[in-house]
């Protein structure tokens, strides 16, 4: 044997003294919560049932709203911020003048 062997085997004698073993007890206690919370659901009527599922389903499809809102209100912002950059930028406020056979023209 070698040392992981002798050290599995001891961790499994330290780790038998741990174990919980049920009793009988625990098994009917368990049963009986069980049925109570079946009994307690089945008692509540069809709009809660139906509540108690839509109410995850509703807020994803809000957050999922919000985010697609904001996401299009983001990309509008960023496209008008670009498209006004590059007309500043092709709207130059220095005059550019050419000579052409003699001709001078001047370009605002």
């Amino acid at each position: 044997m070698t040392d992981n062997d002798n050290f599995l085997d001891r961790l499994r004698a330290d780790a038998r003294q741990l174990r919980y073993e049920p009793d009988e007890m625990m098994s009917v206690r368990i049963a009986a919560r069980v049925r109570e919370r079946i009994a307690a659901e089945s008692q509540s009527g069809i709009a809660q049932i139906l509540a108690r599922w839509f109410r995850p389903v509703v807020a994803s499809l809000a957050t999922l709203a919000l985010v697609a809102t904001l996401g299009i209100q983001w990309a509008e912002q960023s496209r008008d911020a670009s498209a006004a950059a590059s007309l500043e930028s092709m709207t130059s406020t220095q005059s550019v003048d050419i000579s052409l056979g003699g001709d001078t023209f001047s370009v605002e």
